[in-house]
């Protein structure tokens, strides 16, 4: 019982650090870019950092869209592997828009407040995560249940057999 207890300790503890590793890179990723301009400060540091800033959001969308795009041509559901698509293409497309028109105004206006960008909006990352887990659940439930660790046992000791 012990060595299964330590076994379940450690996933445990593995999967807690998967879940703070991801938002400490991401701060240490813009604390990056944030100390380097701070020590260089000079413009073209300020710039990359800022434009860096601003695409950031799309570019993650985007990636995410285009990586469920790929996976799901696997997806036993014709229905669904076809509205997914769709989906993902009007993600990335949307997300794309927003990019080059949130660009275009840094570059025209050069605002220095994030709230004045559309890549910030609440409705905009709120409708990308909505979407991305909505096409999730929708191929959830169409896919065919994964059979537990006490099904596979079972079906191993009747091949067995």
């Amino acid at each position: 019982m012990d060595d299964r207890f330590i076994k379940y300790t450690k996933l445990s503890l593995i999967i807690f650090l998967l879940f703070l590793a991801i938002p400490v890179s991401f701060s240490l990723v813009f604390g990056i870019f944030y100390g380097l301009s701070a020590v260089i400060s000079s413009k073209p540091v300020d710039l990359i950092f800022e434009i860096f800033v601003i695409s950031f959001p799309p570019l993650i969308f985007c990636t995410a869209y285009s990586i469920f795009f790929v996976r799901t041509k696997s997806h036993p559901s014709t229905f669904v592997k076809y509205f997914s698509w769709c989906l993902f293409t009007v993600g990335i497309l949307i997300s794309l828009y927003f990019l080059i028109n949130d660009l275009s105004t840094y570059f025209k206006v050069h605002y220095h407040d994030i709230t004045n960008y559309s890549v910030f909006a609440q409705w905009y990352l709120a409708g990308n995560i909505a979407a991305i887990f909505l096409i999730g659940v929708m191929q959830a439930f169409t896919t065919k249940k994964e059979k537990d660790w006490m099904e596979k046992a079972k079906d191993r000791a009747t091949a067995s057999n």
